[in-house]
């Protein structure tokens, strides 16, 4: 057995006494009061830019990682419709993919954000492009306001706008608009309509011209059937993007967090459901969060900066965000090989005095976390306990397939004895994704899945004290093709060579010779660890 044992101090920063953050973890204030707070994003010089809804400025922030200074505008957009009581106002931003670090570097200086443009009572969805003037950085260029989107109309309601940007490594904007609002019956047509752009995620090129790759010619839709879907963020582990949406609370319908992928469809219809529907042709989500959460916001680590824990909040770990009316953070982790599915949440923060418009990883490795009034920044301050838990996943296991496999972390350990162990079970490698019962208890169990040769399927066991201390440890599973003994015909899924536990048809020696090998097999196998 093998595992790793990650403890981590850094500079205490005040505690918020109104706020609530995971064992290990602190807040502090980066900037407040921040006025009617919507979306933000770091610039590669380390300056943060930010959105208000109502007043339709972009404020720019330098050195927000050390020293902030106070925010000042960096432009106002123009024909500008305010909200009343509504989803109307200044919505996402972000900064050009290449955008640059040198500040007397004017190519692809671009900010872009989303904002309502029309009437009140005939809104639309508009997304603008601002270039920075190099003569006097943190102020747009005279002349630069550029419309690259023509408005999307969101109807009268005035409400589900959905509003948020992003960027993927190729360069490809990804816009979220929401359904408008309007009564279900209208409001899932619109997410259904593949002519129209409410409830969709739309994907453009960094100049708003509509990629020939997209699912339809000359059509910006991506991925549809979306009620009110709001942050989007790229897992830098795999490159897919992520993003949440709204359910239908009067209904119990879920709120989701999925999977964005081409020409998918996410299930809001006419019929107003969410959540997990298994319909054909819908996809399903990626995780279900309670019908209450009101998601707003996702945000992946990038990996290796700061000083974060690395088992069990940075790869594999998606943060949500909720713009409910005190706010709170949940922490998804992500299971299997293709990490596309959650497997157990626990709650990360809460209590904050407004609703958590967005977040984002800043270059420091922190998180940063948006409210309608504060922006704040939250750091680890490593384990508050004396001794780190140690994880102990157990022996590698081989079995045939359809068995059931019992996963046993019971032998983890801490030297705090008053600690309360919080155990999560991860598939981590294997060609299927096995649907884990009980991944949050030391003890838990998968059917082991049919496959076409013998295959390794390797779990993660995450223990963590609630305290900051973190560990984790591996166990391997060999499952067995067992074959179809009685058939040797052309549909027997266990040919000769092929491996496997049947003996039907073998000779005595072939089994005496395989016996004699399993001492140095297990000497010889590989354990994988972190």
């Amino acid at each position: 057995m093998r595992f790793a044992v990650l403890a981590a101090v850094l500079t205490v920063c005040p505690i918020l006494a109104a706020q609530s953050v995971a064992g290990g973890f602190a807040s502090a204030v980066v900037v407040n009061p921040v006025s009617g707070g919507r979306s933000f994003a770091f610039a590669p010089d380390g300056r943060l830019f930010y959105t208000e809804n109502a007043s339709g400025q972009i404020m720019v922030v330098d050195n927000p990682t050390t020293t902030p200074s106070a925010p000042s505008v960096f432009a106002t957009v123009s024909g500008f419709v305010a909200p009343s009581g509504n989803d109307l106002g200044l919505h996402g931003i972000v900064l050009h993919p290449n955008f640059p670090t040198s500040p007397t570097d004017s190519t692809n200086r671009f900010i872009y954000v989303i904002q309502s443009t029309g009437t009140t009572g005939a809104p639309q969805l508009m997304v603008k492009r601002f270039l920075e003037d190099t003569s006097a950085l943190g102020t747009a260029a005279s002349g630069s306001e550029t419309t690259l989107i023509s408005g999307v109309d969101m109807g009268s309601a005035g409400n589900n706008f959905g509003g948020r940007i992003v960027f993927d490594a190729a360069a490809n904007m990804f816009v979220s608009v929401g359904d408008g609002g309007a009564s279900i019956s209208l409001a899932g047509g619109f997410a259904q309509d593949v002519n129209d752009r409410r409830g969709k995620v739309l994907r453009y090129q960094a100049d708003g011209t509509i990629p020939l790759s997209n699912p339809f010619t000359s059509n910006a839709m991506w991925a549809r059937g979306l009620h009110n879907p709001r942050g989007m963020a790229i897992n830098p582990t795999t490159g897919d993007l992520f993003g949440v949406d709204t359910g239908n609370s009067s209904t119990s319908g879920l709120d989701e967090l999925n999977v964005i992928i081409s020409n998918a469809n996410y299930g809001w219809d006419t019929n107003g459901l969410s959540g997990t529907q298994g319909v054909t042709g819908y996809s399903d989500p990626a995780w279900e969060l309670g019908a209450t959460f009101e998601p707003s916001c996702a945000a992946f680590h990038p990996g290796a900066l700061g000083s974060w824990p690395t088992v069990g909040y940075r790869g594999g770990v998606v943060y949500l965000g909720s713009e409910a009316a005190t706010g709170s953070i949940l922490r998804v982790v992500l299971t299997g090989g293709n990490e596309r599915a959650g497997v157990a949440q626990t709650a990360f923060a809460g209590s904050f005095s407004a609703p958590v418009r967005d977040m984002h990883f800043g270059p420091d490795g922190n998180l940063y976390v948006l409210t309608d009034t504060v922006l704040y920044r939250i750091t680890y301050t490593g384990n508050t306990s004396t001794a780190n838990p140690v994880a102990n996943a157990g022996v590698d296991q081989t079995v045939n397939e359809g068995a059931t496999v019992t996963l046993n972390g019971s032998a983890s350990s801490d030297a705090d004895v008053s600690d309360v162990l919080r155990y999560t079970w991860k598939q981590v490698g294997g060609s299927t994704v096995v649907s884990i019962t009980n991944p949050t208890l030391q003890i838990a169990s998968f059917v082991a899945p049919q496959v076409t040769f013998s295959q390794n399927f390797t779990f993660e066991l995450i223990v963590e004290d609630g305290n900051g201390g973190v560990s984790d440890d591996f166990i391997v599973i060999t499952v067995n093709n067992t074959g179809n003994p009685d058939d040797d015909g052309p549909t027997d899924y266990n040919p000769p060579g092929e491996g496997g536990c049947s003996t039907s048809g073998v000779s005595t020696w072939w089994w005496l010779l395989v016996a004699s090998a399993l001492p140095l097999l297990v000497a010889v196998r590989t354990r994988r660890s972190s």
